[in-house]
């Protein structure tokens, strides 16, 4: 087993050994084994549902490009590689609604075209050079369901036992193929105008009732839907777009509706598995979900304290800050194994929609300064930029050198598709924390280019420090307070 070793540190100098530690300095070593591997790493996103497009387009040019580079670019920005698209279900486009192409008198799809905006956004993505783009229907359209509207939950009619607490009824009538073949050719609009979607739900948080576009759901409906959703699908020659499930709120919702979806034998008909973690961050004391598909978590964002957008890094680990968002990313990866992570609403439009615009990760406004960056974009950022889709995450042995001084770190490690391997290390402590950077053994003269990222209070994604190391040369680092170090290494 060959180990690329590094023993973390951030100085101001580079070159500095171990031996430089001052005393009373925690001191941890960092062994990177590139030979033992975990998931794939398909990516990180955003989402522009709900007319939130609108607070990207509606800006002045110069302003919505330096939006968009901040968004997607690869060397100044955060290079976002996945696009969330909501499905529309609402008869219409007041204040936040998700319009639905309803069919008309003949049955033609009334497709606009623009979707809520969402259609610029995503060719917007697609010219920087984005792939995944990820398709889910909070709702079915109200004539569907059980209740008769797109909020407020109700059922889909004609899901096993559906539910009818809200004592209304079908009269017999089942919608699920309907609905299946709804998603289908909304699908296929989006992939005539361009835009090569990936996967697609029908579900987005089956566990909750709201005033906005929801439907209710056990695993054992939505697997009535799944089956149908896998004949729409190919029934239009889209075999290649992926079915995705559930969007539930919670880790243990996720492996509840999870676990019932099995028992129904369709969680082969799936490709990806999706949650929300709002209610935690995954797995507590639930472990890993027990699949072999890819687990995305498709929705978080600071909108449970409703403390709103904060551009403060770190204070006090309130869940508006970087710092906690950072922490979320790597318990994300580390112990609930996902490979995808996708902040709820990458930009809002400040003031125009309450209360969820206040917890974007970017805010716009009608006059200067015109976008405001929250703290939870740079630690979204500084993940996104490195760790690049198709990574894959590798084993990291922490050890504490001995200093009588514990460390609060939390490292992860991970090998891009291009051979570059990154360090994400988080110093969740009051203390500065020493490490050292080493390539290891490598072929003879062979050289290797390390930079270092650094995010805190007084640093927002800035290059700390970069530097040639040759046949395992040691090069010290300091890792400041409450911050968030990214090491890059390109052999």
């Amino acid at each position: 087993m060959q180990l690329l070793h590094l023993i973390i540190s951030i100085t101001f100098a580079a070159g500095f050994s171990a031996a430089a530690v001052a005393p009373g300095v925690p001191h941890v070593s960092l062994s990177i084994d590139r030979s033992t591997s975990y998931q794939t790493i398909d990516g990180f996103g955003f989402c522009e549902a709900f007319q939130r497009a609108h607070a990207i387009s509606n800006l002045p040019l110069p302003y919505q490009k330096d939006v968009l580079d901040l968004l997607f670019g690869k060397v100044h920005g955060a290079g976002f590689s996945i696009l969330r698209l909501g499905l529309g279900s609402s008869p219409d486009s007041r204040l936040d609604h998700m319009n639905s192409p309803q069919p008309d008198s003949e049955g033609a799809f009334s497709w606009d075209h623009r979707d809520s905006g969402q259609v610029w956004v995503a060719q917007q993505a697609k010219r920087y050079g984005v792939e995944m783009f990820y398709a889910d229907a909070w709702s079915a359209p109200g004539y569907m369901k059980t209740n008769g509207r797109d909020d407020q939950g109700g059922w889909l009619c004609g899901v096993s036992g559906e539910g009818m607490a809200d004592g209304t009824s079908c009269h017999g009538v089942s919608w699920v193929q309907a609905y299946a073949e709804y998603l289908a050719r909304y699908v296929q609009a989006y992939i005539q105008e361009g835009i090569p979607i990936s996967f697609v739900g029908h579900l987005n948080e089956p566990n909750l009732i709201k005033p906005y576009a929801t439907m209710q759901s056990n695993g054992y409906q939505a697997a009535d839907s799944i089956f149908a959703m896998a004949v729409a699908l190919g029934g239009l020659g889209l075999n290649s777009v992926g079915i995705s499930c559930c969007e539930g709120q919670g880790w243990s919702y996720a492996k509840n509706i999870l676990a019932e979806i099995q028992n129904a034998g369709a969680e082969g008909a799936l490709s990806l598995i999706t949650t929300h973690t709002y209610k935690g961050t995954p797995p507590g004391p639930d472990g890993p979900l027990n699949t072999t598909l890819p687990v995305w978590v498709t929705e978080i964002s600071p909108i449970m304290q409703r403390l709103g957008m904060t551009e403060t890094w770190y204070r006090n680990l309130s869940e508006n800050e970087g710092l906690t968002h950072a922490i979320n990313l790597h318990e994300a990866f580390v112990t609930g194994n996902v490979s995808a992570y996708i902040y709820w609403i990458g930009v809002g439009q400040n003031n125009m929609w309450a209360p969820n615009d206040a917890n974007t990760a970017m805010s716009t406004n009608i006059s200067a300064p015109y976008y405001t960056i929250g703290s939870t974009y740079w630690a979204s950022a500084q993940f996104s930029r490195f760790v690049r889709p198709g990574a894959k995450r590798i084993r990291v042995v922490q050890s504490d050198m001995g200093t009588g001084v514990t460390a609060n770190i939390l490292a992860s490690a991970y090998l891009n598709k291009d051979g570059s391997v990154v360090v994400q290390v988080i110093n969740n402590d009051d203390l500065d924390t020493w490490v050292d950077t080493s390539p290891g053994p490598l072929p003879s003269q062979q050289r290797c280019k390390a930079e270092t990222w650094l995010t805190d209070n007084a640093n927002k994604f800035v290059l700390y420090d970069e530097g040639t190391t040759r046949n395992g040369l040691v090069v010290g680092r300091l890792l400041p307070r409450r911050s968030l170090t990214t090491f890059v290494l390109k052999c």
